[in-house]
């Protein structure tokens, strides 16, 4: 009789799990329901519903404002809301940093072995979520600075839907386009390299750069 939090990205990750949503009510798998989302993500909801028909879709019909009852979660509902009877929430930040709606109903939640967390993204260890993530059940850990030193009661799980290629994949992909030059600006020094030495040997007529913060490459 809890509910469930999936914190998200605004931005690409709300869209694939309201679709997602819209797909399992559709078929009666799961009880239709409102859905409550951040401002955010329903402003971009309703791009994404805009721009359909010029977009390559898996669900070319799928307008998700008319498939779905979005709610805004409001700050002021947020405190006081009764969190029972299976309630949905889609909510930013996939993080979960400070101050955002995902942040402050996870508090509510974490002590609370009927509510339910599910992760489906990457979050960096450092932050609220990748620490939530990280704990174990009854475990007691700092969540966050504001929010203080929580136990974990609820259940969380973590599902992979990453949205990035690995980096083989990156490669040739490289391979496929084979362009004149390849500008390489965010990881970790060693991938780069990786990287960088991969297209050298595989595609040497190609240009690598690694820029530092604030140098210029002209090609």
């Amino acid at each position: 009789n809890g509910c469930i939090l999936i914190p998200v990205f605004g931005l690409g990750r709300t869209q694939e799990i309201l679709a997602q949503l819209a797909l399992m009510m559709g078929g009666s798998r799961i009880k239709t329901q409102p859905v409550y989302i951040g401002g955010l993500g329903r402003v971009f909801t309703e791009i994404y519903d805009l721009v359909a028909h010029r977009t390559h879709r898996q669900h070319t019909n799928l307008m998700l404002t008319e498939a779905l009852n979005l709610v805004v979660l409001e700050r002021s509902q947020l405190e006081k809301m009764r969190l029972r009877g299976g309630r949905i929430f889609v909510l930013t930040a996939g993080m979960m940093s400070e101050k955002t709606a995902a942040h402050d109903l996870a508090l509510r939640m974490i002590g609370d072995e009927r509510q339910a967390i599910f992760f489906v993204g990457y979050a960096d260890p450092d932050t609220p979520g990748g620490r939530l993530k990280g704990s174990k059940p009854d475990e007691t850990f700092l969540f966050s600075a504001g929010g203080g030193e929580v136990t974990r009661r609820c259940e969380v799980q973590d599902f992979d839907l990453t949205a990035h290629a690995n980096r083989e994949e990156l490669v040739e992909f490289v391979g496929q386009v084979s362009p004149r030059v390849v500008v390489l600006g965010h990881g970790e020094d060693d991938s780069r390299q990786w990287v960088e030495d991969q297209i050298r040997s595989r595609y040497p007529r190609i240009d690598v750069f690694q820029p530092a913060p604030g140098q210029t490459v002209e090609v």
